[in-house]
Order: structure tokens, then sequence, then C-alpha cells
């Protein structure tokens, strides 16, 4: 409602004079005054800015000493008042710039995710930010078109970002762990990154960060055994089905407990469904992937040093029949640490209980591999040498169609150009007898051929 300051001027004013010279008024006339002129006026309760009619202004701005004011539907100064949805007076009516604003939330109490206190920025032109960033004192801040300021998790035009808890609202960058619900109980939180823009690494594999490689699955940091999309550069979604081959490693990668993706060696748990579980093995990983046979057991150099690995990428240790690049196989012998020998090396074979001589060739492109032939007066086949069992004392050995006898060392037992056998004397020099445990003869030439 609008009042007339002049006529309350003119109802002081005659009332004062008839206090004065009474018998200059009578109560029918009415007196004239000048209109004050318009501007701002202090009253009992307050400034106040009347027109040029001497009318209360309300519902409009009015600047005084270089600040602006808000007078409301009475006419007064509005004070702590958020004015039109765009600007804010203070408890003095002054229009705020550059100015933070928190006002409790009466609106959306019953909402669990519902933040206790909105918070608004009013700008160097007073007017609350909205729709858009405002970069404040070197913090960036997203403000929704009401003017409110944004917290959490946000997508903003087509990208994610982190706004800080509530009452934080900063643009993060860099790496922030946030707290979420996951089907694993022991999982409480997970990592994400965020760019120099504060833009989320959503989906992508080995994004380079501080010279380590990670890989982001929906945002989520990947740790463990993962499996890569197939023929796809870009981890598609959480819950991308894959068709690994049956029973191998091949197209999965590792990423220890901080992300890292996984380089050189671990003792570590396999991947789930293809190693057995709650086992530890021992794997070699390039680049994040595991070396592993493509198939059977195939052998791999790590820093000059042989290496075997099956299917599963689980290193292997023990006597080994390896895949050759070719598709054919070979004996090998890997150590408790799991280096191929080379040479000769004596191996007990727990299923005959005994302990074995083997020889492995010791350089060239066989090396490593069980050698076939007679070397050092012993035949050795595939790698093993050839033993009579030590109750026999002597056994003839067929090899590559020719029969010879070795005793229970694995030597070849061998005529002298000059003895002969009592047996079979018309052999003439250059043979002789050799008896078994069994008391059985057996004739030998110099090369220690068995003469039948």
């Amino acid at each position: 409602m609008k009042k007339k300051i002049a006529m309350l001027a003119v109802l002081s004013t005659a009332a004062a004079m008839s206090a004065v010279t009474p018998s200059f008024f009578t109560a029918d006339r009415t007196s004239v005054v000048m209109a004050a002129s318009a501007g701002w006026v202090e009253e009992a309760d307050g400034w106040r800015y009347v027109d040029s009619d001497g009318d209360y202004v309300t519902d409009s701005w009015k600047k005084r000493d270089g600040v602006m004011y808000y007078l409301d539907e009475t006419g007064e100064v509005a004070t702590e008042m958020i004015i039109d949805d765009e600007y804010y007076v203070d408890e003095n009516g002054k229009r705020v710039e550059n100015y933070w604003l928190s006002v409790y939330n009466e609106e959306n109490m019953d909402s669990l995710d519902a933040p206790e206190y909105l918070w608004y920025y009013f700008g160097r032109d007073g007017r609350s930010v909205k729709s858009k960033w405002a970069k404040i004192e070197g913090n960036w801040y997203y403000f929704n078109s009401d003017g409110h300021m944004l917290t959490g998790k946000q997508e903003i035009d087509g990208h994610t970002y982190y706004l800080g808890a509530e009452g934080d609202g900063v643009r993060k960058s860099g790496w922030v762990r946030l707290e979420e619900d996951s089907d694993d109980p022991d999982q409480t939180g997970f990592w994400y990154f965020f760019d120099s823009n504060g833009r989320m690494i959503e989906n992508q594999i080995d994004k380079k960060i501080d010279g380590s490689y990670y890989t982001f699955v929906d945002g989520k940091m990947q740790t463990g055994w993962f499996k890569l999309p197939q023929e796809e550069n870009t981890a598609s979604s959480s819950d991308a089905a894959f068709a690994p081959k049956e029973g191998t490693i091949h197209g999965y990668q590792y990423y220890e407990a901080d992300g890292k993706r996984a380089s050189g060696w671990y003792d570590i748990e396999g991947a789930e469904g293809i190693s057995a579980e709650d086992e530890t093995f021992r794997f070699y990983f390039r680049n994040g992937k595991p070396l592993a046979a493509e198939t059977g057991i195939q052998v791999f150099t790590v820093d000059s040093k042989r290496f075997a690995f099956n299917e599963r990428g689980e290193m292997q240790t023990g006597m080994q029949v390896i895949t050759l690049e070719d598709g054919s196989t070979a004996n090998a012998y890997f150590g408790d640490d799991g280096v191929m020998r080379t040479g000769k090396q004596t191996i007990y074979n727990e299923e005959l209980d005994e302990k074995q001589v083997w020889y492995f060739h010791t350089d060239g492109a066989n090396k490593g591999q069980g050698y076939h032939g007679i070397r050092d007066n012993s035949i050795y086949v595939n790698g093993l040498r050839q033993d009579a069992e030590k109750d026999l004392k002597t056994a003839p050995v067929v090899f590559e169609g020719t029969t010879y006898l070795v005793n229970s060392s694995g030597a070849i037992q061998k005529a002298s150009a000059s003895s002969q056998s009592s047996l079979k004397p018309e052999l003439g020099k250059g043979f002789k007898d050799v008896k078994d445990a069994n008391d059985k003869i057996w004739i030998v030439d110099v090369n220690g051929v068995v003469q039948q």
C-alpha cells in the first residue's frame, strides 16, 4: 500500500501552525503545501524513498551512497532477503556483491541426499550465478538453474565432475576416493581420477597418470585381474560380457592394489575361474599382461633367463614337457626358482621314487631341451639317461634301431679292441662277454652294440 508522505507532512504542519496561530485555519479549509522532492528520507523505522509525487517507492531498487537497496511492498528497505530469485540484500539492506550465502534447506529435508544448506553466490553485478561454472578465488564451482551450488558427483554437459562434499563445492582434479556401496562387503569405496579440467576419466584402459598406467570402468579405478574387452581399446561398462578362451589367462591384465598396471614378478592368486582357488602362483607381467603359453607350456625369456608358463600364466617348476614354436614338444627342467636348467641334472622322480640323470642342451637353438643321442658313453633319450635297473646290473637299450648294453650308471658296456668273446670265439677280437644279474651273457662289440 502506498502512503502519501506529502499528506503526512501537511497534517503535521497544520497541527504545528494551529498551535501557534489557530486563527489562520478553519476546520473546512485545506492547506496547500509543496510536494516533497524525490529522494531518500529517514523516518523513525528506517529509510524510505519517495518519488516526486511524495509517494513511497515500492518493489524497486534505489541507490544511496553508491549502494543499491531494495524497497519492499511497503516501501521499507528489505533486509536479509533474496530478491526476485536473483539478488540478495544483507542485514543492512545492502545489495551484496561477490558474496556467498547459505540458506537452510527447508523444502527437501525428507530426502536423504538433500543438503542441509543451499549455497548461493552473487557475483560482481550482484546477480546470483546460475546454470554455469564460476571461478571464485581460484576455485571452480557450478551453480544450477536455481543458483544452488552443486556438490558431489555431477553430470554436467556430458561429463562427470566431482564437486566435493556437502558445503564444499570446489571442482576437484586428480585422485578422489568416494565412499560407495558395492556388492563386495569389503569394498567400501572406489578411486576416481579427474583431469585438469575436472572431468572424470570414465572408461579407459591404461590411462597414463604420473608415469604409471591405470584402467577405469564407469570411472572406477580397477585393481586385481581385469578382463580386457575383445578388440577394443576402451572399457565399455562394468557389466560388459566377455568370451575368453576357456581356461586361459589370455585377454587379462593385472593391476596392483593402488591401481598401477603390473610389471615384473608377482606372487598372487590367479584369475577367478582360471586358476585354482585360494592358491598363490608366480606370474610375470609385461605391460600388465601375464606371460602365458598359447598352448600347453611354453618358454619365455626374462632378464636373459628362461622360464616356463602354462596357459593360465602360472610359472612352472620341475620337469615339464614344453611346446616349441613349430608345435613339437621337448622335455625341459626348471628349478625351484623357475629358471630353466641346462647340462647334466640329477632329478628325483616322485612316481618312481628314484633319482634320474638327465642332460639338457647347453647352448644353441635347442638350449634347455632334453638331449637325444649318445654322449659321454651314455645314451640319452629326449634328455633321460638310459640306465639298467640296479638289481640287473646291465640291460639292453634299443636306440634308433640299434641295441646297446648299459649298466646301472648308464655307461655303455664296450669291448676293447683286443678282447675276445668266450661264448663265441669265432667272432674274433673286439668282442667281449658281459653277464647280468640273472647270469645271462651278453656279447658286445667295441661300440657296446649287442651281438645277436
